[in-house]
């Protein structure tokens, strides 16, 4: 680590023949930082320290923090800088128009011919725009170089430290530091994806949409995947509808309960996805419907390899999305 580091932890206090116990753990932070050394054997010790010795060391820490965590997300937000401006950016650009333009050809055939294709090249081209579009945060870490590394290194020791400390006193202060690097490798990784950024809002605003109504956490992952999935071939992410959603897991639960497995439905008033979609003040444009796994991929997955559920879930007018479990079976709508 650079000497500032060591300058702000390491105090007059520090070169005392005999330091305080706070001390003497700011010193093995800064061994762990400098040499990558696991720092949870300090942690055992924070409980055992009196209170007027862990308000200096949350003290201590919080003043090298910023820096430390600034070094690393400026480096960060380098690197990533670098790679969307870098030549492989033309080069992928070139593939994913290729790989879109086969998904699409597929997607226009007839629905006997498409079938065997959806295995062997619509999902491999899914799959393969999903690794040049959608980076992990690895992607950047990895192209940043011993630089970044370093820096990322130093950065999560003292994070974990920090929010440990925090933790421990009961401080007012949010134990937020690793979910600030997180969040910033997040960044950086969207930085250079190559979905579009308004689509990334909709994501956003989706997942927001999803909290306040209370959209259960199966179904919101559900609609994620199938709006990623559209994302990355080309088109639109639908607009989480929660009134979708309840229609949906209304009829899931009537298929469920009253024994049958059809878009036209024997209870009376929801006769069909659009009688249904109305009785919860929405509209409907499609539905597909899933029966044998409580797992919402698993009802992606036996759509997308379905010609006439395939052409539902990728259309390029819908606009809307819903998705509703009941057990093991699973409505999905879409609006115009």
């Amino acid at each position: 680590m650079k000497k500032p580091l060591l300058l702000l932890l390491c105090s007059a206090a520090l070169l005392r023949a005999a330091p305080p116990a706070s001390d003497e753990l700011l010193v093995g932070l800064q061994t762990c930082m400098e040499t990558g050394k696991d720092v949870a054997p300090l942690l055992e010790h924070l409980d055992d320290l009196p209170a007027a010795e862990m308000k200096k060391l949350s003290a201590s820490v919080e003043k090298v923090w910023p820096q430390i965590r600034a070094q690393y997300v400026s480096e960060l937000e380098k690197t990533a800088k670098v790679i969307s401006s870098g030549p492989e950016k033309n080069k992928n650009q070139a593939r994913i128009r290729e790989l879109r333009t086969q998904f699409q050809e597929v997607y226009r055939l007839e629905e006997g011919p498409m079938k065997p294709l959806l295995k062997t090249k619509s999902m491999p081209a899914v799959e393969e725009l999903r690794a040049l579009m959608l980076p992990n945060p690895e992607t950047v870490i990895k192209a940043g170089g011993s630089k970044l590394g370093q820096l990322r290194k130093g950065a999560i020791i003292l994070a974990t430290f920090r929010d440990a400390v925090l933790n421990t006193e009961l401080s007012t202060i949010p134990a937020d530091a690793m979910a600030t690097l997180q969040a910033a490798e997040k960044r950086a990784a969207d930085e250079i994806s190559g979905l579009d950024k308004d689509a990334l809002r909709i994501l956003d605003m989706n997942a927001k949409t999803a909290a306040k109504d209370e959209v259960p956490a199966e179904e919101v992952k559900g609609i994620e995947e199938c709006n990623l999935w559209r994302l990355l071939v080309g088109l639109n992410a639908c607009v989480l509808d929660p009134k979708l959603c309840e229609a949906a897991r209304d009829h899931s639960k009537d298929m469920a309960e009253k024994g049958f497995f059809a878009h036209e439905s024997p209870v009376p008033g929801k006769k069909t996805p659009w009688d249904r979609a109305a009785n919860f003040g929405t509209s409907a444009s499609g539905e597909n419907i899933f029966a044998g796994s409580d797992s919402s991929h698993a009802a992606n997955s036996g759509w997308f390899y379905s010609p006439g559920h395939h052409k539902n879930m990728f259309s390029p007018g819908q606009n809307r999305i819903g998705l509703g479990q009941h057990g093991n079976h699973w409505t999905q709508l879409f609006g115009r």
